[in-house]
This record gives structure tokens, sequence and C-alpha cells, in this order.
């Protein structure tokens, strides 16, 4: 039944598009599929991203064909009509490209995917399967164009450990941690409020640079070397400010930054990941609009020698897939939709009773959809009972 709905929600969509006879509305749908973000907060391989890309294929197929509509409908306008012209210089982007199915997917890769995952090599394979599939739809060598670059998309990181928010940094600057457990309060003003003022700006001028670079990189004449250049600074920028954001966070966890050695094995153990920094322009634009995946199903007792992950939530769940969905309700947009495959004690143990209350309390319209072992299973080779949220 779930599928069927989404199967249905999607064709309901493509029917308002393909019959739409207004074009202030196609253009509408059309600017907003750009702005779209889709995130898995634990992405692994790319599984449920290369889910998003096919239902987003064919929304963006939609458009384009019904753009090609307006203009056949309007042929007998002077050159001078301009009400269409954007219409006519998207077609014309998409021809400048090998096929339309390869314009449809690159924009997709490029403008709605987003996914973090605490294993570097999983993060890899997820931009190779990514490029795969693009290159799939070139017919001949010589139509393969540069690569976008997608290395600010899908990134390497602790879901579970880093500030998600402004509010967060601006936390970690009144009350720093340290050693033995005590805390020290300090009031934002002055310095203190100075530094959260100016870690924002840099913020801000990160996702600037970051959006600067996507647009340089969606032009097919783009010199390579202004990419490069343009990636480089970007880089640099990021890393200044995550640095600056480790250390923070390292003292709230109690670690003498001093210590080279130890700051080097927090870092390392913790990977945590700034999404206040590292995804600013969707979160200031209110959140992403879907959030899907499939977290690990881990005790917290097997990883704590490992990561110390705070959270103030879903704790006692004491499993990190209940983490995961504390998280994802942080950075969901208003009007967004999360999905989630998790393990049937979401909504069936004493232990996960944070977790439910969290889910009703932040998401009042939830529906859930369980499946037992035998005679199948929902994943093969996954002797668990699922549920889908």
């Amino acid at each position: 039944d779930l599928i069927t709905l989404n199967l249905n929600i999607r064709q309901f969509v493509r029917d308002v598009i393909d019959a739409c006879t207004d074009p202030a509305l196609l253009r509408a749908c059309w600017q907003a599929r750009s702005s779209l973000a889709v995130l898995d907060p634990t992405g692994g391989s790319g599984a449920f991203l290369f889910a998003a890309l096919n239902i987003l294929e064919d929304l963006y197929d939609a458009c384009l064909e019904r753009m090609e509509w307006f203009l056949a409908e309007q042929h007998a306008a002077p050159p001078t009509d301009t009400r269409l012209a954007d219409f006519r210089a998207t077609l014309a982007e998409v021809d400048r490209h090998p096929n339309r199915r390869y314009f449809i997917l690159k924009s997709i890769i490029v403008h709605n995917l987003y996914a973090v995952d605490i294993m570097e090599e999983a993060v890899e394979i997820c931009k190779l399967r990514l490029f795969l599939k693009l290159v799939a739809q070139v017919a001949r060598t010589e139509q393969i164009e540069p690569l976008p670059d997608i290395d600010f998309n899908i990134r390497a990181g602790n879901t579970l450990v880093g500030f998600v928010t402004r509010e967060d940094v601006k936390t970690a600057l009144e009350v720093e941690q340290r050693g033995g457990g005590a805390a020290q309060g300090r009031l934002v003003f002055g310095e203190e409020q100075s530094a959260i003022d100016r870690i924002e700006a840099q913020a801000k001028a990160i996702d600037k640079a970051f959006g600067d670079f996507r647009q340089l990189q969606t032009q097919l004449d783009a010199p390579p070397a202004s990419l490069a250049a343009a990636k480089a600074g970007l880089k640099t920028k990021l890393a200044a400010l995550d640095d600056e954001l480790n250390r923070l966070l390292a003292r709230q966890y109690g670690v003498k930054v001093e210590d080279a050695q130890a700051y080097r094995r927090w870092l390392a153990s913790h990977k945590p990941f700034h999404w206040f920094v590292e995804f600013y322009g969707v979160l200031a634009r209110g959140g992403f609009d879907a959030i899907v995946g499939n977290p690990p199903y881990v005790e917290y007792n097997k990883v704590n020698d490992k990561y110390e992950v705070r959270l103030s939530r879903t704790m006692d769940s004491g499993n990190l897939y209940a983490f995961v969905l504390e998280r994802a309700s942080a950075f969901i947009s208003q009007n967004g939709r999360v999905g989630f495959i998790v393990p049937i004690a979401l909504i069936s143990v004493s232990e996960t009773q944070s977790a439910r209350t969290l889910l009703l309390q932040q998401f009042p319209m939830s529906w859930y959809s369980s499946y037992a072992i035998r005679p199948a299973k929902l994943f093969d080779g996954v002797e668990q009972r699922l549920t889908i949220w």
C-alpha cells in the first residue's frame, strides 16, 4: 500500500504538469525542483539517493516536455515575445548536452541530492555509482563532458557528532566542557558575541562560494582552471572554519586541544560533521525537504568506546537508529517529509519510548508499516523484524 501511495503521488504530480495550461505554474514547478533538497544522513553506497533520483527524473522530464508544448503552442508568436524566453533558454541548455536524460540526471545529482556517511569508502562508492549512472547515458566517448563535482554534496563525517544549528555553536561558546567534566558558564557578550557573528558570517560566505562553484560547473564552457580555483578556494575556507568548530567541540568533550596527539585521536575517532557549516544554505532556507534512509541498527554500547554521542532526547533508547531519528528531526523543513527503515522495536518495546515520544511531538502525522521475517524478509540476509516509518 505504501508503494502504491508513493506511485500515486508521483503520478498525480506528473498529471498536474502534463495538463498544465498556465506557464506560471510550470515555471514554479521548474524553479522549485532546483532547490529541492533530499538527504540520506547515513547514506552508505547511495541506494536511497538512487531511489530519489528515479522519482525526480520523471518530474524533470515532465517539466521539459511541457515547456516544449508551450513553445509549440506559441510558435506563431513574434520573436519579440519574451513571455516564454526562459523556457527557450532552458531547452537550449538541454540541447548542449549529449541528450536530455544526461542533462536531467546531472541536474539532479548537482542540485538535489545530499548524503553523509561515517565511512569514507562508502562515500566514494556512492559518488562513483552516481558518476557511472551519468556516463552510461553517453553513446560515444567524444560526448563525455567533465563530470560534475559533488564532493560538497556527498560528505564523509559522523552524522551524530557536530554542530547542527547556530544555537548549538552559541551554547558551546557560552559553556565549554573542561577536563574532568567541570563546566564554566560564560555569558555571550563582547568577545563571545563577536565570535558567533563572525562564525555565521564565514558560514554564509562558504555557502555563497558553494553556490558559485555549483553554478560554474553546470556551465559547459567553464574553464577547468576556473573550476579548480573555485574548488580550492572553497575547500580552504571550509577547512579553516571546520578546524575552529572542531576545536570548540573538542573542548566540550573535555579534550585538551593543546595536546596535538590527543586532539588528533579525538578527530579520528569522532569524525565531527558540522551541519551548520557544511549545508548552511539548506538549513538557512528552513531545512531539507525530504530525509530518507536506513540508519544502522547498532547498540550504542557497541561503539561508545570509539566515539561519544551527546543528544538530549533519545539517549536512553540506546541504539544508533534512534539517535539518527532525533538528528533528522533537527534539520527537516517545516513542510518536509521523513522516511526511514528501522527495527520494529521502535514501536514495540519500552526502551524506545523516548524515540516514540519525539516522533509524536515532532511529526504528529506518522505512518508505520511493519514486516516479519517469515515467510519473507524486507531485506534479504537481514534476520530482523523491521518497520518503515
